[in-house]
């Protein structure tokens, strides 16, 4: 007998007592779970005498439990659990059909909450670490995603060959491999001959997968030690040297990219004035035949401040050897799929501040350890609050005092620093090349499972089975006599006494060979073994060494000695001493290399693995006996 009983809660105890009776007349049941996409779900419908439209209208966030007591059962068998989806369409009837979804109330919040556990951030990565050590950085990867990604559960599977699973009778969720089950149920023979055999398109022998990364390579700040400091810069034309001084933000000759980010004059003392014959009048105040000059001693200090952008884009190709039989003999190339990374330089997990919630539309509120970008800074919530109507970091009385702090700065976290001239073979970089050849390897195992096989079963086997599971079939009429595959579909129905289920499986059609150990240059990532081929990084410019780098010239033209000498040629030749200062005046000569920019830098990289190991669920040339 089939029962449908209520339940005071979702999660309340199965209770043969409260729960095995037919209180709603049920004669028809019907309890199918199945893929959808990356979860899998359950469905159950029931069709029972009509209660009347008040009950009815009561009824959409209750819950309701299925079950039987077949005959060989010792106690009464749980078959699903759900709530009611909708309203029937036909209420005048005798009878309603009613459909329950076997999912708990807060589905949403519950799978969003154990997405992301799995959402691993910036870390410190370290490739060459043991692989259960790197395993949650490489298979869930930030720079792939926005900081919105979490709104949708099922990308942090994207690298695995998981699913995620509502379990139909509990409701709680899972995970669970789309290639091997936690169960292998073993299905002799189909009823009266129902397997029917269909194959999907497999992958090709060589499947490529593209991802591009686009950043702009920068770097900019003052130097941190001064290129003269304190140098001691004598000179008869000092007033000169002073008012003409380089200002914050001066080019530095025609070098590019560099300017001056500070200059200062210190400690300016008079030197010994120098008197020379002079046979002409002068402005300098000559009396006679003679003129005097005077001169200062001062301290100079300058740094530098630079300037330096460049537009970068590496291209990534994984190409994976699929490792399949031969069944169309087609081993084509083939890219399924091309991807964009984030700008690796940018904070990309840091969700931005938002003035409300996206569903509700009501203000936000702000727990202590929250983290948003708001004004181009990253902050950090000291203090619960709800959202005020602009950003602000304080909160202010009438007379404009600070009152409560609500944010305070706190440090970006980017994948890697601007300044890098390369990326996918750096160390951050080898995480996004493991966990784009993953995304590919799920791909590829996803449409090696391409021989679906339906069949209808005994009710008694069919009742256990869950797309948790996985079964063979017993039949020498299908190509190696026994497949075995992931059950992707259980459809158990009910009809008075009569009992029928039907039951798929997704065979893989791979050879069963798995790779070798990784040798020479080789890596390796989950199952995955495979080998980088990198070109050499064009680096017009060193980024990370101009906080230090020095300039190739700095001199001091015509100091007091030189002028000096200048101005005795000029009263030994008849000269004017005031000429020649005004001719050869105190300078300060400084040449940096010019921070040449290029147009947009591309570098391609490339990946191939070993030949992967895909199972042999389905064997399309077995030996003749």
């Amino acid at each position: 007998m089939i029962y449908l009983a209520k339940l005071t809660t979702w999660d309340q105890p199965f209770d043969p007592a409260l729960h095995c009776k037919n209180a709603f007349k049920a004669v028809t049941g019907k309890v199918i779970e199945q893929e959808d996409g990356p979860v899998i779900m359950s469905t159950m419908a029931a069709r029972i005498r009509n209660p009347g439209a008040a009950w009815l209208s009561a009824q959409p966030e209750d819950y309701y439990v299925m079950s039987e007591k077949r005959r060989d059962d010792p106690a009464p068998v749980q078959l699903a659990r759900g709530r009611i989806t909708s309203l029937p369409s036909e209420l005048a009837g005798k009878a309603l059909d009613l459909e329950f979804v076997c999912v708990p109330p807060d589905e949403d919040d519950v799978m969003k909450a154990a997405a992301d556990l799995l959402r691993t951030g910036e870390v410190d990565y370290d490739p060459d670490a043991p692989a259960a050590d790197r395993e949650a950085a490489e298979r869930y990867d930030p720079v792939y995603f926005s900081p919105e990604a979490s709104d949708d559960p099922t990308n942090v599977l994207l690298a695995t060959t998981e699913l995620w699973r509502w379990d139909r009778v509990t409701l709680a969720l899972e995970r669970v491999d789309m290639i091997t089950g936690r169960r292998l149920f073993t299905i002799t023979a189909g009823l009266n001959g129902s397997e029917r055999l269909t194959l999907d398109v497999p992958p090709k022998a060589k499947t490529k997968l593209r991802v591009i990364a686009q950043w702009t390579q920068s770097a900019n700040g003052d130097q941190t030690n001064p290129f003269m400091t304190n140098r001691e810069v004598m000179s008869y034309t000092y007033k000169a040297l002073i008012e003409g001084m380089s200002k914050a933000g001066d080019s530095i000759g025609n070098a590019a990219g560099w300017t001056i980010a500070d200059a200062y004059v210190e400690n300016v003392e008079p030197l010994l004035s120098k008197t020379y014959n002079q046979s002409f009048s002068s402005i300098w105040g000559a009396t006679g035949q003679q003129v005097t000059v005077e001169g200062r001693s001062m301290n100079v200090t300058m740094h530098a401040h630079y300037d330096y952008t460049q537009p970068r884009e590496e291209v990534f190709v994984a190409t994976m050897l699929t490792g399949v039989q031969g069944i169309l003999g087609d081993d084509r190339e083939e890219t399924v799929e091309e991807l964009t990374v984030a700008d690796i330089t940018l904070d990309t997990t840091t969700p931005d501040w938002l003035y409300e919630d996206g569903d509700t539309l009501e203000p936000k509120s702000y727990a202590i350890g929250d983290k948003v970008q708001a004004n181009g800074l990253c902050w950090l919530c000291v203090t619960p609050h709800e959202a005020t109507e602009q950003f602000t970091a304080f909160l202010f009385d009438d007379d404009g005092n600070q009152t409560v702090q609500l944010w305070q700065k706190t440090a970006k976290v980017a994948a890697v620093d601007a300044r890098v001239s390369s990326f996918f073979d750096t160390t951050r970089g080898v995480r996004a090349t493991r966990y784009a050849i993953r995304r590919l390897h799920r791909s590829v195992q996803s449409r090696a499972r391409c021989a679906t096989i339906q069949a209808d079963v005994s009710w008694m086997a069919a009742r256990d089975m869950t797309c948790a599971d996985e079964a063979r079939i017993e039949n020498r009429r299908l190509p190696g006599g026994q497949p075995v595959g992931k059950i992707t579909y259980v459809e158990l129905r009910i009809d008075g006494a009569r009992r029928s289920a039907t039951v798929k499986i997704a065979a893989s059609v791979g050879t069963g060979v798995a790779p070798g150990a990784p040798t020479g240059n080789q890596q390796q990532t989950s199952d995955v073994v495979y080998s980088v081929q990198a070109p050499a990084v064009n680096q017009p410019v060193d980024a990370f060494a101009l906080a230090i780098k020095a300039p190739r010239i700095v001199e001091i033209e015509n100091e007091a000695v030189e002028q000096e000498g200048h101005m005795f040629n000029a009263s030994s030749f008849a000269g004017k001493i005031e000429q020649a200062l005004l001719d050869n005046p105190t300078r300060i000569r400084v040449y940096y290399d010019p921070l040449r920019s290029e147009n947009l830098i591309t570098r391609r990289l490339t990946a191939t693995t070993s030949p992967i190991y895909v199972r042999k669920g389905l064997d399309l040339t077995p030996e003749t006996p």
